[in-house]
């Protein structure tokens, strides 16, 4: 199985369990992501790509989120993005 798949399985899981904070989880996705070394497939890319642009959105700044609710995510929308990132992540896992 795909290591990459396990590992970000498992940083998924551990932000929907409440295992790390969500700002433990907005940093540590957007580091790991954007510092990723080795080349992901596409159907992993592009998943994850898309989780990024979520994650990325994410703000605690309820003026942002008021004037743009379209663009900027709030925690339980961002939680929302991310178990559909997971329940994918599950389904390309079973497809490997």
């Amino acid at each position: 199985m795909n290591s990459f798949l396990v590992d970000y399985g498992l940083l998924l899981e551990q932000f929907l369990h409440g295992a790390i904070s969500v700002e433990e989880f907005h940093t540590t996705y957007l580091d790991r992501f954007k510092n990723e070394a080795e080349q992901l497939n596409e159907p992993l890319f592009e998943l994850l790509d898309e989780l990024f642009g979520d994650v990325d959105s994410f703000t605690t700044d309820q003026q942002l989120l008021t004037d743009s609710p379209g663009f900027y995510l709030d925690e339980v929308r961002l939680r929302e993005k991310v178990q559909l990132a997971a329940v994918r992540l599950s389904t390309l896992k079973a497809q490997s």
